[in-house]
């Protein structure tokens, strides 16, 4: 068992860092994707998606993965070590939270470089970085419907 969750561990994590290093840039003023001459793991202006995918692409792909890997802990610490399953949600909210604080740093430093930016580009980068504290929110709230179904009653 231990093998195939270490397997699933690093199957994961290189998916991670290929996609974190293979994202594109579009130019928004003509509307056209261009290769990313470094690779970036936020984007700066979001493109309104619907599709979870590129959620969790704005969203940060290290801190979502990262996130990710504390739902499937969740899971497996809810099967071998119940104890663990509320530790493993509270990881989650707080690698949420910190990433939120990356990209608000992140967009503080944009902000100073830029100077003049318009308050809807401004609130679109405040929209994703609070992509990933939700995401991590809810991995916290199923940690915690885990650890009430799995609770002995006692009446």
């Amino acid at each position: 068992m231990k093998k195939y969750v270490i397997l699933t561990i690093s199957f994961m994590f290189a998916v991670a860092c290929a996609t974190a290093f293979a994202q594109d840039t579009i130019n928004y003023s003509s509307g056209e994707v261009v290769a990313s001459p470094e690779p970036r793991i936020y984007q700066a202006i979001p493109v309104p998606s619907t599709s979870l995918y590129e959620l969790y692409q704005q969203g940060g792909v290290l801190f979502m993965s990262l996130i990710t890997l504390c739902l499937v802990g969740v899971f497996l610490a809810a099967w071998k070590m119940p104890s663990r399953v509320k530790e493993l949600g509270i990881a989650a909210l707080v690698l949420g939270l910190v990433s939120w604080a990356v990209g608000m740093y992140q967009a503080m430093g944009v902000l100073q470089i830029n100077g003049d930016i318009s308050p809807s580009v401004l609130l679109g980068g405040a929209k994703v970085a609070l992509i990933a504290p939700i995401w991590g929110a809810i991995v916290y709230f199923i940690s915690l419907v885990v650890r009430i179904i799995q609770k002995p009653k006692t009446i």
